[in-house]
C-alpha cells in the first residue's frame, strides 16, 4: 500500500518555528518519523513538499492510481485549495487533513479550510503527533474503503 504525503507551504521552515517554542523539530525530523512509522505499519510513503496549488493538484492527478490514500497538511492553502478540493473530490481517495498548531493562524486554516467536505479525518496537533495521528487514521479509512 502507497500513501502520498503532501507537505504545503512553509513546512521546510518548521525548524524555525520549533524553534521559537524549544522543540527543534525539522520537516527532516517529522519524515524520518512518517518513515519508521510506514514501515511498521508495512507501507510505503511517498513524500513531497509545495508551496503552489498547481503541483500539488497535478501531483494528486498523476499519483491517482499509484496511491491508496493521501495525507495532505495545506498550511495556509487551507483556505483557498479549491482546485485542491476538486480533484480530491473527483478521486475520492482517502484522505486526512493536518494542521500543524504551532504556525501562525494554524487554528483558523483548520476553522476554515475548504478541504472539510472533502477528506475523511483532520487533526490539528503539534509537529510529529499530527502526522502520526494522521497516517494512523488514513490507514483506517484505506482499510474501510476496500
Amino acid at each position: 500500500m502507497k500513501i502520498l504525503i503532501l507537505h504545503g507551504p512553509n513546512l521546510p521552515l518548521l525548524g524555525k518555528v520549533s524553534a521559537s517554542q524549544g522543540t527543534r523539530l525539522t520537516l527532516d525530523k517529522v519524515n524520518s518519523a512518517l518513515r519508521r512509522r510506514a514501515n511498521d505499519l508495512q507501507c510505503e510513503l511517498q513524500i513531497l513538499q509545495f508551496y503552489d496549488e498547481y503541483r500539488m493538484v497535478k501531483t494528486i492527478s498523476t499519483h491517482r492510481n499509484a496511491c491508496s490514500g493521501i495525507l495532505i497538511s495545506p498550511g495556509s492553502l487551507a483556505r483557498q485549495c479549491y482546485s485542491t478540493r476538486e480533484v480530491l473530490a473527483i478521486l475520492a481517495l482517502p484522505t486526512v487533513e493536518i494542521q500543524l498548531a504551532e504556525f501562525p493562524f494554524a487554528e483558523e486554516n483548520f476553522r476554515n479550510s475548504v478541504l472539510t467536505p472533502v477528506v475523511q479525518d483532520r487533526i490539528l496537533l503539534p509537529g510529529k503527533e499530527a502526522y502520526l495521528q494522521g497516517l494512523e487514521s488514513l490507514l483506517r479509512w484505506v482499510a474501510k474503503s476496500r
